[in-house]
């Protein structure tokens, strides 16, 4: 069965690069049927941090990319590590530091060649004399990543590890470990980079913050899956709107690139947008209750970002409004007075009825002042916009008459008409 993991170290926030790489290997899990595990790799216990820790399981449980196994801390394998080293001493497959610290030593091959089948880059091939003898145990007595990470992908029963392609030169040392540790090798595959638009590393200028700054920016977990899923990989199909399931059931390695990858925030964004245009309206008004669902449906489908959406909201439910001066040289004109007394005469017949039936007599209504007055559209329907909103564009005005309120509407246009 297949079996990989996702195993960051806990020394910064969990960031892009390293949620494609779990969500990659879960999304190669789900496809074939097999596991996805998640290990936290504290052995650097100086740069370790729980708060690291804890934004690393938060974001992954946030994106809906959750362990089949309960988690493993591999600080906490520690005795166990030190007993396969001691093996090796006995084998003299490794030695002590010849200075007389606690390090130890791991004879690596000195002749021959390593060669990684790997399933995404293809055949890499290594000459083993030019690796030294490696560190597995260092002189404060703690073990070194290439063992700890091999003995941990075997005893845990690994089939394939999936990782970033900066790990490419780590390989050949570890598979040197698994052949003198005598446990059967696991497939590798090693995906692209994400760059920059300018082509370079990833780095917070690019938008590399932490997977938990998304979300509290308001992107939705939904997008993120999606937008990170296409970094690197296309399904056969070509399509670009997928929900987790659809990605789980596509997804394979034989269609992961061999090149890097180009972070776009305003893609990302963009998908965003497409992910919010699909959620109920019911569904966001969880996010905000304060805000009437009836204006959450007015609104959703000009929202890039969850958090927009108190921002576009604010049309309906500020208390008061203040023009400049040169919207009040626009409302002053003769033609805009008009508007004004026509539909404040009017008013009253739009609010009975269903909500539906209220934006139909509202719409009614600006289209016989149109009609009445024999101004083009535009001279209706600016002046009233600023004279209940002081904006230049935002929802229709028949949302506007309705969703503002009797009340509301009369006021602004006394107030409109009094300048």
């Amino acid at each position: 069965m297949v079996k990989v993991r996702f195993a960051p170290s806990p020394t910064g926030n969990l960031h892009i690069g390293s949620v494609r790489t779990a969500l990659f290997n879960y999304l190669f899990a789900r496809h074939h049927g097999g596991q996805f595990v998640l290990r936290i790799e504290d052995t650097d216990q100086e740069r370790s941090k729980q708060e690291y820790t804890d934004d690393i399981l938060a974001g992954l449980d946030w994106l809906g990319i959750r362990s089949d196994e309960p988690l493993v801390y591999q600080n906490s394998r520690r005795e166990l590590h030190l007993g396969y080293i001691d093996k090796l001493l006995k084998e003299s497959r490794a030695y002590p530091d010849p200075e007389g610290s606690a390090a130890v030593f791991f004879r690596v091959p000195t002749s021959g060649t390593t060669v990684i089948a790997d399933l995404v880059k293809g055949e890499i091939s290594f000459q083993n004399k030019d690796f030294k003898d490696q560190v597995i145990r260092k002189s404060d007595g703690s073990v070194t990543y290439n063992f700890a990470v091999v003995l941990d992908d075997a005893l845990m029963g690994i089939t394939h590890i999936i990782r970033g392609e900066d790990h490419i030169s780590n390989t050949p040392k570890q598979i040197f470990l698994y052949e003198a540790l005598g446990f059967e090798l696991p497939k590798f595959a090693h995906i692209p980079m994400i760059l920059g638009p300018d082509r370079s590393k990833l780095s917070k200028r690019h938008g590399a913050t932490s997977i938990n700054e998304y979300r509290r920016s308001g992107f939705l977990p939904e997008a993120i899956v999606n937008y990170l899923a296409l970094l690197g990989w296309t399904p056969a199909d070509g399509k670009e709107l997928m929900d987790m399931t659809e990605l789980c059931a596509k997804f394979d390695l034989d269609r992961v690139s061999k090149s890097n990858s180009i972070f776009d925030v305003e893609k990302l964004r963009w998908m965003n947008t497409q992910k919010l245009k699909s959620i109920s309206a019911e569904t966001l008004q969880k996010a905000y209750p304060d805000i009437d669902l009836e204006i959450i449906k007015v609104i959703k489908d000009d929202i890039v970002l969850l958090n927009d959406i108190p921002e576009k909201a604010v049309v309906f439910t500020q208390e008061e409004i203040v023009y400049t001066d040169e919207q009040k040289e626009e409302l002053k004109a003769d033609s805009a007075q008009k508007v004004f007394h026509e539909i404040d005469a009017k008013l009253g017949d739009i609010y009975q009825g269903s909500i539906e039936e209220r934006y139909t007599k509202a719409q009614a209504l600006i289209d016989s002042v149109v009609q009445s007055t024999g101004f083009k559209k535009g001279q209706v329907f600016h002046p009233l916009r600023v004279a209940l909103t002081a904006q230049k564009s935002g929802p229709g005005l028949k949302f506007l008459l309705v969703l503002l309120g009797q009340e509301k509407v009369k006021e602004r246009l006394k107030n409109a008409l009094g300048c």
